[in-house]
């Protein structure tokens, strides 16, 4: 029932948040701009480039990369865990894709940007969308003695990846805080509904490693 009740608030966030961000509130948009000029400065080579790489690496090859790695060595709670990403991955990304058309952001603007242009709507961010996801489940559902540091870092790394998108120019602030919403949000729905999943856990329960 708790995952019930926070999938509702992140998800009333979100939708608070699109309303916001589609009638283009005065307030919200100056405070979302110069936080975003702010952030999207460069700050020497190495910094820029390690922006550049998470943008670039951490969302298709690290979470893509943790799905195998929990299916192939996590045993029964990596294997559990696989699913549910799986799981809340299928329904994000067509999902991310429609609500970005539905709210049309444009793209920032700005001389800093670092990576390629990316040329659909800006909210919410499909990164932050993603990898917040990804981080929630394990968080929740793979944290059991050692497993949670590996759940830890990777919810370091999907934080990295949403201030990335901001630092390298792609997104504003809101469009990673609007992608951090709804994808806990969509991660809390699926842990709710795990239950349904039952016979893919028996099944893995009974399986010989």
């Amino acid at each position: 029932m708790k995952f019930v009740i926070l999938a509702a608030i992140l998800l009333a966030g979100f939708a608070v948040l699109s309303f916001l961000i589609s009638s283009n509130n005065e307030e919200i948009t100056k405070w979302d701009t110069s936080s975003f000029h702010a952030i999207n400065t460069p700050h020497g080579k190495t910094l820029n480039k390690l922006m550049v790489d998470l943008t670039k690496y951490g969302r298709e090859v690290v979470w893509m990369s943790v799905i195998v790695l929990l299916a192939v060595l996590g045993k029964k709670d990596g294997r559990k865990a696989a699913v549910l990403l799986t799981l809340s991955f299928l329904i994000l990304i067509p999902l991310g894709t429609v609500l970005k058309d539905e709210i049309d952001r444009a793209r920032p603007s700005t001389e800093n940007l670092l990576v390629n242009s990316d040329h659909d709507s800006s909210f919410p961010s499909g990164h932050a969308v993603i990898v917040s996801a990804g981080a929630t489940i394990l968080l929740f559902r793979f944290n059991t003695g050692k497993q949670i540091i590996f759940s830890i870092i990777l919810g370091i790394e999907a934080l990295l990846v949403s201030y990335s998108r901001i630092y390298v120019g792609a997104h504003y602030p809101l469009d990673v805080v609007g992608g951090i919403l709804l994808g806990t949000g969509i991660a809390c729905v699926v842990i709710a509904s795990s239950k349904y999943l039952r016979p893919v856990f028996s099944y893995i329960d009974n399986m010989k490693k």
